[in-house]
């Protein structure tokens, strides 16, 4: 149980938790939105109701990850979250608070009107009445990849409500993270963000299924650069290990990016470079009616031809031997030619 001292707290809030938010920062890589919908899948599974969101728009690169069509860059309404009206300059400052004799509420046309039954003798006069939110409705709010909480964008900025007085439980990786959440799983050693949360989700106890060990894949992989990544350790080949076991699936690697320019300076997805082609030699030769394979032509290995001896009866001299357009007047070779060659000038006039 690699994080199970950090999430004691959380073992015992998720039992009873109904609703659950999922909240991804802006400019999210691969390895984040899978680190994340592979969580909301567990939940899911449980029969949780859980929200993912994300304030930026999903990428067509990101459409390969399961449950991508759960994102929403809103938060959804859920039921619960708490209401307080504070009723300015009621108490005195030495806190005494007048006392009441009961509070009712009765709606009027739209409206919900409280009525505060005061005791004779009790001033009770508030110069304004405030109201506050507490919380949402949601009971855990996970944050994937997040280094503190304005990295979410208008999802925490236009509802800062629904983090306020819920329990935060806060997943990353990165060193620059505030452990701002009541919670707090911070691995930067670890080379993936979903490598932390397969983990996380192991120590809580939940089993893989194949579509949420692919989306962990996915993540890995993206983040290690197929595993070649220098923050890779015996963890990493572990959590890819452990999704394959149940049958998760590797993301495609046939076709690599290669920047190659395209229509309008696009980049192309190109087919990796082939390797030196291999043929079935047999197939080729019945294709042409033969039936032996043919074998690999060689080059030939070039021979000095050996010096004859003068006597005895000697061949033809090759054409190397005898001057161009020359006939051959002897067939004993001449001992000069057998002496290297020196070229003698002979002046002229």
């Amino acid at each position: 149980m690699k994080y199970d001292s950090q999430l004691a707290e959380l073992k015992n809030l998720l039992p009873s938790a109904k609703n659950i938010l999922i909240a991804i920062p802006t400019g999210a890589d691969v390895d984040k939105l899978a680190a994340g919908l592979a969580l909301f899948l567990i939940f899911e599974a449980q029969g949780k109701q859980v929200s993912i969101v994300s304030d930026d728009a999903v990428l067509v690169s990101h459409t390969h990850l399961f449950g991508v069509d759960h994102i929403q860059k809103t938060l959804s309404s859920t039921e619960g979250g708490n209401l307080t009206l504070t009723l300015e300059g009621v108490a005195s400052p030495d806190g005494t608070v007048p006392a009441l004799e009961k509070l009712d509420w009765y709606a009027e046309n739209n409206n919900l009107n409280l009525v505060f039954h005061v005791l004779p003798n009790q001033i009770f006069q508030p110069a304004r009445i405030v109201p506050r939110y507490q919380g949402s409705g949601f009971n855990l709010i996970f944050t994937i990849g997040a280094v503190n909480l304005n990295v979410l964008g208008s999802i925490y900025s236009a509802n800062t409500q629904a983090f306020s007085g819920t329990h935060i439980a806060n997943i990353d990786n990165q060193s620059a993270n505030t452990s701002f959440g009541q919670t707090n799983i911070s691995d930067t050693q670890a080379a993936a963000l979903s490598e932390v949360v397969g983990s996380v989700v192991a120590d809580l106890g939940f089993v893989l299924d194949a579509d949420t060990a692919s989306n962990l894949l996915a993540g890995i992989f993206d983040a290690t650069n197929n595993l070649m990544g220098p923050k890779v350790t015996a963890d990493t080949y572990m959590a890819v290990a452990n999704c394959l076991r149940v049958g998760g699936r590797k993301p495609a690697d046939s076709v690599q990016s290669i920047p190659v320019a395209g229509i309008q300076g696009q980049p192309v997805q190109v087919s990796a470079i082939p390797q030196q082609p291999t043929y079935d030699w047999n197939a080729v030769a019945a294709a042409i009616g033969q039936t032996k394979t043919p074998q690999s032509q060689s080059v030939p290995e070039f021979t000095v031809p050996p010096v004859v001896s003068s006597t005895g009866n000697q061949s033809q001299s090759s054409p190397e031997e005898r001057p161009l357009e020359e006939g051959v007047v002897s067939e004993t070779v001449e001992p000069e030619w057998l002496t290297p060659k020196i070229f003698k000038g002979t002046s002229v006039g």
